[in-house]
C-alpha cells in the first residue's frame, strides 16, 4: 500500500475508560457518525459496546444499519430521513431525533403505518441555530404528548455552539432549563443529554444523564487527562532522488531548492486526504525526524526533504502519529497540528483520511475470531491484503 491508517483499538478502549472515570455516574452516548470520524464504524462500535456505554449516535439510516449489525444497543439517528427511511427506521426500532414540529406528524404517521411506536429524542434549539425545535414548539410537544400516541418520547437534548466557552455554554444551559421548568415544573421526567467532548473540561452542569462524545473517544484533543490519539496516518517513500540548487519541485514550482538537495516522493496526496491547504505548511516524520513537504501537494503524491536523512523506497513515513529516533527521542505530529496549519477543523482532517484510506486495526482488546464480523470491519482495499 502507498498510504494507510493505523487504528489502535486498545487506545479507543482506554480513552473510554478515562472518560467514564471522569464522568462518574453520567452515561456515554458514543458518536460514530461519518464512519466513526474516519476510524470505521464496525470496529469502534464492537469495542465500545463492551465498555458499558448507553447508546450510539449516527447521522443516517445507512450508518444506523451498520451499527445494528454489530450491536443491539440503542442507535440515535441525528440527521435527515426521507419518508420511506422514516418508516424503515421506526420498523427497525432506531431512535429518531425530533428537531422540527413537522417531524412529529411524520413520525406519528409512519409509526401508525408500520404498527410500532416511534422512539424519539426531542432536540431543542438553544443557540447553535442549526437543527432543533424552538422552545415554544418543544413546550407544546411535551405538554401534549397524548396527541401523539404513536410517539414514545424518551429523552430531551440540545447541542452546544462553542463548547469550550463556559460562558456561552451556561447561556445555552439556561435557555434549556427554562423550557424544562415551564413544562416539568422543576421535576425531571425524561433523561437529558447536552454536553459534548469539549465540554468535558469545565461544564459539569451540562452532564445530566449522558454526554454525547466523538472526538474525546478518539483522543484527538486532550480535553481531560489520559486521552491518546487512536489514529495514525502513514505512507511509503516511492522514490529517492537528487535535486540541484535552483530547480523547482512539484507543480507550479512553488518551492525551489536553495541548495543541492535529496528528496523523497511519498504515496499520499489530496485524494488520500492530505488537503492542498497544507501546501508549504506540513511536515512528516522519517525515522523520528520531522521534515517538510516541499512544493505543491499533488493528487496522489507529495515530495519531502530527505537531505541528511535516511529513507529509501518502501520506508514508512508518518503523516500523523509518533516515531522514535535511534536515541529514544520521540517526535509526533497531531491531527490538531495539521488542522491548525491548514486553517480547517480537526474533524475535517480525520474524515478526509477516513474516506480515502484503507485501515489497519491494531491492539484489538477483543480479538475477532468470527470472520463475518471481521469482514464488516474491513473495506475492500483492506480485504485485498489478507
Amino acid at each position: 500500500m502507498r498510504a494507510w491508517l493505523e487504528i489502535d483499538l486498545g487506545v479507543v478502549s482506554r480513552n473510554c475508560d478515562s472518560i467514564k472515570q471522569h464522568l462518574g455516574k453520567t452515561g456515554v452516548i458514543a458518536v460514530v457518525k461519518s464512519d466513526a470520524y474516519g476510524h470505521g464504524i464496525e470496529a469502534v462500535v464492537r469495542v465500545l459496546e463492551k465498555k458499558g456505554i448507553l447508546a450510539f449516535a449516527v447521522i443516517s439510516i445507512e450508518e444506523a444499519t451498520r451499527v445494528r449489525k454489530v450491536t443491539t444497543l440503542p442507535v440515535l439517528i441525528m440527521g435527515y430521513l426521507d419518508d420511506h427511511e422514516i418508516e424503515q427506521a421506526v420498523a427497525c426500532g432506531f431512535v429518531l431525533s425530533l428537531f422540527d414540529i413537522e417531524l412529529a406528524h411524520l413520525y406519528q404517521a409512519a409509526a401508525a403505518k408500520v404498527g410500532k411506536r416511534a422512539i424519539v429524542h426531542l432536540k431543542i434549539e438553544t443557540g447553535l441555530n442549526r437543527l432543533g425545535l424552538q422552545p415554544e414548539e418543544a413546550e407544546y410537544l411535551l405538554l401534549n404528548q397524548e396527541l401523539f400516541p404513536h410517539l414514545r418520547m424518551e429523552a430531551v437534548f440540545s447541542h452546544l455552539s462553542t463548547s469550550a466557552d463556559r460562558v456561552e455554554n451556561m447561556g445555552q444551559l439556561e435557555r434549556f432549563e427554562d423550557l424544562l421548568k415551564k413544562t416539568w415544573h422543576g421535576e425531571q421526567t425524561l433523561p437529558l443529554h447536552f454536553a459534548n467532548s469539549h465540554a468535558l473540561t469545565d461544564f459539569r452542569e451540562g452532564f445530566y444523564n449522558a454526554v454525547r462524545l466523538g472526538l474525546a473517544l478518539y483522543g484527538v484533543d486532550t480535553v481531560i487527562p489520559g486521552l491518546e490519539p487512536s489514529m495514525e496516518c502513514k505512507a511509503v517513500i516511492i522514490q529517492r532522488k537528487k535535486v540541484r540548487a535552483g530547480e523547482g519541485i512539484s507543480y507550479n514550482k512553488l518551492f525551489r531548492a536553495p541548495k543541492d538537495m535529496e528528496v523523497g516522493v511519498i504515496g499520499i496526496g489530496y485524494a488520500e486526504g492530505l488537503t492542498q491547504a497544507l501546501t508549504g505548511k506540513a511536515n512528516v516524520l522519517v525515522e523520528g525526524h520531522r521534515t517538510p513537504i516541499l512544493g505543491q501537494i499533488c493528487m496522489n503524491l507529495s515530495v519531502i526533504d530527505l537531505t541528511d536523512l535516511p529513507g529509501q523506497r518502501g520506508t514508512h513515513v508518518t503523516v500523523v502519529g509518533k516515531q522514535t529516533r535511534e536515541d529514544g527521542t520521540e517526535e509526533s505530529i497531531k491531527v490538531l497540528d495539521l488542522a491548525a496549519a491548514a486553517g480547517i477543523r480537526h474533524h475535517e482532517i480525520l474524515t478526509r483520511f477516513g474516506l480515502a484510506l484503507p485501515r489497519i486495526y491494531i491492539n484489538d482488546p477483543y480479538e475477532v475470531s468470527d470472520q463475518t464480523v471481521r469482514n464488516l470491519m474491513l473495506r475492500e482495499a483492506d480485504l485485498a491484503r489478507i
